[in-house]
């Protein structure tokens, strides 16, 4: 099981750290999964570096060795700016699914209806 704490941006491209919210998942036994890295294209590698050293001094990044490996993706938004975002769907396919899924919205704010 792995769990890291989560890292909150706000729309001032501030990011915020949390110690109260801790994200987790199950991958059953200890086995790790590393996906070969996808080439950046060279116009983009200094804004790409720009992005990972102001990720790296503000805590949300940090220099590993470890044995797990996903790729990092370029994302563009509607604005054109792009998004750094890390592709995790191979992680996905191995998590163990959560037999306790969220409730639904409707029905949770039936709940709160009716308790008022």
């Amino acid at each position: 099981m792995s769990t890291t704490n989560m890292h909150l941006k706000k729309k001032n491209g501030d990011h915020k750290r949390t110690e109260s919210v801790y994200h987790s998942f199950d991958i059953g036994e200890d086995r790790s999964i590393r996906q070969p890295q996808r080439r950046i294209p060279l116009a983009k590698q200094a804004k790409v570096n720009v992005m990972l050293e102001d990720m790296k001094s503000k805590g949300v990044i940090e220099e590993s060795e470890s044995p797990w490996s996903s790729p990092a993706v370029l994302v563009r938004r509607k604005d054109a700016n792009i998004r750094f975002c890390v592709e995790n769907r191979r992680l996905n396919d191995f998590t163990i699914k959560d037999c306790f899924p969220l409730p639904r919205t409707d029905d949770t704010l039936d709940t709160r209806a009716e308790a008022n």
